[in-house]
């Protein structure tokens, strides 16, 4: 890994806010041909990214590499060239009568320099589209990568190579991570965990740095009576199972209600040795990252059998931090498996009597980024959509939510706060400037001035008279 020093990093952010300085509304073509730039590059790399992160991860599956880190990467490219001079243009606003003949517009500007911090765990989708977005609104961008993915980190350098005047990578430890922190961005975002999203915060305050939080929590799900059990069964697996349960919106534990617990669960098992076992296997599931994960992931197993849990296990361990499917039942609060983010191939399923039941229950903890529903009941999807306090929510589905490009993706709460992605992500990236043009108001502003009665009692009649 490439260890940049904080002398390094400061003079990066100082050129950078130079650079920008000297052109602060980059123009719309020089903004899509950069990202046209990073794209044909990506797609240059391609094999070298998914070899890069097979070596992170120790095992990781091009299905993985290629799904849901790179393609989502091109996919809001393409999506953000298609809208963005739609986005760009001057919003038209009425000044009111009172202020006529003036007239009132919003100017979409860039904001300056925006830093991204990005995680291990899709470490090219998680460090790429924002970068893309933030640079679409005409910042510049520094990126901290992860010290956990080196191999991946090091192609990313070289896709961004010769690209110094715009985007800047940075990687390094907490050290540096501190340091980048503290730099006076003009937005900050941040995606990991709620812990290290409060410290970030907290160094982003210093500065009034605007931040958006991509944080965690537990997502959970509701499996209602009516649903397709075996739908909902294999949905909870791919989402479970995609880059191993690393993922912030992976289902975290099931609520499932008591008429169908029994054949869910046997449905879980089915799926898996008929649709994933047979074709994929722990020993091509990706790995869990590293040895402090894996064994916090065994230790919390152990916990919740000490603790009265029953446990089902897919199938054997293999080397290489490779862990199986674990169905947890009959568990509690007391047991770490519902106290923590588990962001592992460990599954806790509980019973539910009713929707009201399931959200109460949901409700108990802190909000989570993303929730999931299965039913067919539109009562119960309008009830959840109105009244589940989520980040997002996915009807009949997992996860893929995430990279629909038109829907803005963020949290809530301890999940996070703001939102990127499509639309919404070059908004955040934006400053919606306020801009009034008058002209020849020198009478207005004579009488304004000397507190004019020829002005005020017409403007209490309009605006201050009971309707």
């Amino acid at each position: 890994m490439i260890e940049d020093n904080t002398s390094t990093l400061i003079a990066t952010f100082t050129q950078l806010k130079s650079r920008f300085n000297q052109d602060p509304y980059p123009a719309l073509e020089k903004r899509l041909r950069l990202l046209a730039e990073i794209k044909a590059r990506m797609l240059q790399r391609q094999d070298q990214l998914v070899e890069a992160a097979d070596l992170d991860f120790g095992t990781r599956s091009r299905f993985d590499t290629v799904i849901a880190d790179i393609m989502p990467c091109i996919n809001s490219i393409d999506y953000i060239a298609k809208h963005l001079r739609k986005w760009c243009r001057v919003q038209q606003r009425s000044p009111g009568v009172q202020w006529l003949p003036s007239k009132a517009k919003i100017e979409i500007v860039p904001k300056g320099v925006v830093g991204v911090i990005a995680p291990w765990n899709y470490p090219i989708q998680l460090a790429i589209v924002p970068v893309i977005t933030a640079l679409a609104a005409g910042n510049k961008v520094m990126l901290k990568l992860s010290e956990f993915t080196p191999k991946v980190n090091a192609v990313i350098r070289a896709i961004f190579k010769g690209l110094d005047n715009e985007v800047c990578v940075i990687e390094g430890g907490p050290d540096i991570a501190s340091t980048f922190t503290d730099q006076p961005f003009d937005h900050l975002l941040f995606t990991g965990s709620t812990a290290v999203g409060k410290k970030v915060m907290a160094a982003a305050a210093k500065n009034l740095t605007p931040v958006t939080l991509e944080l965690g929590g537990k997502s959970p799900v509701i499996v209602l009576d009516d649903a397709d059990i075996s739908a909902a069964a294999m949905s909870v697996l791919m989402g479970k199972l995609s880059n191993s349960g690393q993922i912030c919106v992976a289902p975290d534990y099931v609520l499932v209600h008591e008429e169908i617990y029994e054949a869910f669960i046997a449905k879980l098992k089915q799926h898996y040795e008929k649709t994933y076992k047979s074709k994929v296997g722990v020993k091509n599931q990706t790995s869990i990252i590293n040895d402090r994960q894996f064994q916090r992931l065994n230790d919390i197993i152990i916990d919740a059998t000490s603790k009265g849990a029953n446990v089902w296990q897919a199938e054997p361990s293999h080397d290489n931090r490779q862990l199986p499917l674990h169905i947890i039942t009959h568990v509690n609060k007391s047991m770490r498996v519902m106290q923590e983010e588990l962001f592992g191939t460990i599954l806790p399923i509980l019973k539910i009597s009713n929707l009201s039941d399931a959200i109460s229950y949901i409700r108990e903890d802190t909000t989570p980024l993303a929730s999931y529903l299965f039913t067919q009941s539109q009562v119960a999807m309008n009830k959840v959509s109105k009244e589940l306090a989520t980040g997002t929510l996915a009807i009949n589905e997992t996860i893929v939510h995430v990279v629909v490009e038109s829907l803005p993706f963020g949290g809530l709460g301890h999940s996070g706060m703001g939102q990127y992605h499509g639309e919404e992500g070059f908004y955040t990236f934006s400053h919606k400037k306020s801009v009034l043009q008058s002209n020849n108001t020198k009478w207005r502003n004579k009488m304004l001035l000397g507190h004019s009665k020829l002005l005020t009692k017409p403007l209490e009649w309009l605006f201050l008279r009971k309707k």
